[in-house]
Formats: structure tokens, C-alpha cells, sequence
């Protein structure tokens, strides 16, 4: 549904602007962002049940890929179908245009997506699962832990990122990560975290951090980044270095007082035009859903830095009255956020989202 009032007043903003430099939108760091579009997209059948529950589509991971737009879903589907599927473009909100799933083993295997990410030549995609899970003396969750890559445009043909040919997971990983994560309290490696965000920029993998602590139930919130190189094979397989790091932890009330806590990252992505990282923070406490849009240059994540803080016109933040989970880059000035607003039976106009739909939103950047 297009805002109108948003898109008068961005125009009205963005001409005022103009009048005043002639220099490039991109050389700048983004500061002002208007809401132009909002919708709700239908992620399978509406109806559609496991062991006679309706299953809720939580959308946690959004890509579009220059063809298509690819989604996913951080629950398990009924058998014939999957967690990750695509769209056309111009058919995101078309409840006549099913979803096309990606079938093939490997999507079916993993589980519980949070973020994709393309290498800014647009030669790969990756999309990461949480791996907040993991079963001692047991294969069992290995599948919460897994990278998946593909050549952008042939997803029927993922691959499993890990050290070797065989492996059918990440898991391999998880331990690298937990010891980047070591703190004070958790020396050594910490027990429990969790990944929401994945960037790729033409030499590294980022890693955005969500949650971290003693376990999944006992946790504290986090906006951290965890940083490892990558190089691309003969072949055209990826294989990780051994240079985990730690380059960012970002408190947001640093740099805006006024926003409600507790706020924690839930994407975070490389735009290879603006030359800079795109980071979603979102709430989720008492039944208030909601999220906020940042940006930074690269030298600036890497030196810890805080954020810039994207607001609206009027000079306030930015808010997305969803929770935001993934964002995706339209073309220079559109980004296409998803939302996982979990079972909450969120608004979109006066369309009320039903079981099998999740809620997107379409922001313009100046």
C-alpha cells in the first residue's frame, strides 16, 4: 500500500536538498528515509498446517537477486514445500502468484534462516541459518548451523559452506565463533549465541550477532560483528581463513537516548554502490513490536565506530512499527525490508496479516 503523505513529503525534502548541493547522492552518508510502500506477501497457502497447527510464516531473510526475490522463512515447512522460496519483483503482493520453493535437499536439511548476502561482484549468495542450537554427543541440530552458497540465479544447485567437500552443515564453525564471542564471564568460548545478520564484501564474510550468553533462555541482547575471510576455488567453491574476529559491538543508546530497549541487531548488509553497511535493529519485548535503520562506512565498522541513525523527514526516527528481520537493496534509494512479527497479528493499512503472510516494507533513502 503506497504512503502517499511519506512520498510528498521525501520529494518535498529531497528538492529542498537538492537546491542546496549538487553533489552525489552516494557521497554522503544517508541520514533521511521515508516509508513509500508497505504490503503484505502470501509465503505459502493460506490454511496450511503441521500436526494440525497452522503454520506462521516468520519471514527472517530477504534477497533480491536482480531477477527475482528471494525469501525466507525461519520455520520448518510441510513436506513438498520449504522455508525458502521466490517471487517476481512485480508480483511481491500478487496473492494469485504462488511462491516458487527451493526443494532441493540442502534448503530442506537446514533450519531456522536468518540472512542473505551477495559478494558485490553479484557473483554468489549465501544464506545463513542462526546456529543457536547445537545437541551435545549428537548430530541431531547440526542442521541450525549451516552456510549455504549458490552461483546468483542457480539456486537449484547450493552448496554446504564448510571446510571440506562433504560436510552436510557448518557446524564446523560454531566453535570458531563461540571463541571470538569470549568474555569476561565466558572465557574460552561463550556457550550460547545467536546469528541474525550476514554481509559479504569482496574479501570477508560478517557475521551479525544477536543474542549471546550462558543459553537460549538466559541471554543478554547484542549488536556485534564477527568478521573471517573468504577466496573463491578453481572450482568456484568458497573456503573460510582462519581469521575470525571481532570488529564491532555497537550500543545504539550511545547514539540516540530516546529509543526503547531493549534493541538488538537483526540484519546487516553490504551495499557495494554507497560503499557502505546497511545494519536493522529491532524490538521484540511485551508485545511491542519495532525496529530502526542504520547505516555506516566500512572503515568506521572495522574501527568500532558508532552507527549513523537513518530518521524520517521531520527529523525523528525512523520507526518501522514491525519487526524488522532483513533488508535488501532495490536499486540507488529503495530498500526492501521483511518482517518477522512472529505470530502477532500486525496491520498493514486496514489488512489485518493472516497466518501465511508476512509483512514488507519499502523505504527510500536520501
Amino acid at each position: 500500500m503506497l504512503n502517499r503523505l511519506s512520498t510528498i513529503l521525501l520529494s518535498v525534502a529531497l528538492v529542498s536538498y537538492g537546491c542546496k548541493t549538487l553533489t552525489s547522492p552516494f557521497s554522503k552518508p544517508p541520514t533521511v528515509g521515508a516509508i513509500t510502500e508497505e504490503g503484505l506477501l502470501n509465503c505459502f497457502t493460506p490454511g496450511t498446517s503441521v500436526n494440525g497447527q497452522p503454520v506462521w510464516c516468520e519471514a527472517s531473510a530477504v534477497l533480491f537477486d536482480g531477477n527475482k526475490i528471494l525469501v525466507a522463512n525461519d520455520k520448518d515447512m510441510p513436506a513438498g514445500q520449504s522455508s525458502v522460496f521466490s517471487k517476481a519483483p512485480n508480483t511481491l503482493s500478487d496473492s494469485t502468484k504462488p511462491p516458487t520453493y527451493l526443494t532441493q535437499p540442502a534448503f530442506t536439511e537446514a533450519h531456522k534462516y536468518e540472512d542473505f548476502a551477495r559478494t558485490p561482484d553479484g557473483k554468489f549468495v549465501f544464506l545463513t541459518t542462526a546456529f543457536d542450537r547445537v545437541k551435545p554427543n549428537s548430530h541431531d541440530w547440526d542442521g541450525y548451523n549451516t552456510i549455504l552458497y549458490w552461483r546468483t540465479g542457480d539456486p537449484e544447485h547450493p552448496r554446504v559452506l564448510a571446510p571440506d567437500d562433504n560436510s552436510t552443515t557448518s557446524i564446523a564453525y560454531r566453535q570458531r565463533i563461540a571463541q571470538v564471542l569470549a568474555t569476561n564471564e565466558f572465557p574460552g568460548a561463550i556457550p550460547y549465541f545467536k546469528v541474525e545478520g550476514l554481509a559479504a564484501t569482496d574479501r570477508q564474510l560478517l557475521f551479525g550477532i544477536r543474542e549471546e550468553g550462558k543459553s537460549y533462555s538466559e541471554f543478554k541482547h547484542r549488536i556485534k560483528v564477527v568478521a573471517v575471510s573468504y577466496n573463491v576455488d578453481k572450482t568456484n567453491r568458497i573456503r573460510l581463513a582462519d581469521d575470525w574476529k571481532l570488529i564491532a559491538d555497537f550500543n545504539p543508546a550511545n547514539v540516540e537516548s530516546t529509543l526503547p530497549q531493549p534493541l538488538a541487531l537483526s540484519s546487516l548488509e553490504y551495499d557495494p554502490k554507497r560503499k557502505r553497511f546497511w545494519l536493522l535493529t529491532s524490538l521484540e519485548a511485551n508485545g511491542k513490536l519495532d525496529a530502526y535503520l542504520w547505516s555506516i562506512k566500512p572503515s568506521d565498522l572495522y574501527a568500532n565506530k558508532p552507527f549513523t541513525f537513518i530518521r524520517n523527514v521531520q527529523g525523528q526516527p525512523l520507526r518501522l512499527g514491525h519487526k524488522a528481520e532483513d533488508l535488501t537493496i532495490l536499486d540507488n534509494n529503495r530498500l526492501l525490508l521483511i518482517h518477522d512479527d512472529d505470530r502477532a497479528k500486525t496491520k498493514v493499512g486496514l489488512r489485518e496479516r493472516q497466518p501465511h503472510q508476512a509483512a514488507y516494507t519499502i523505504i527510500t533513502i536520501r
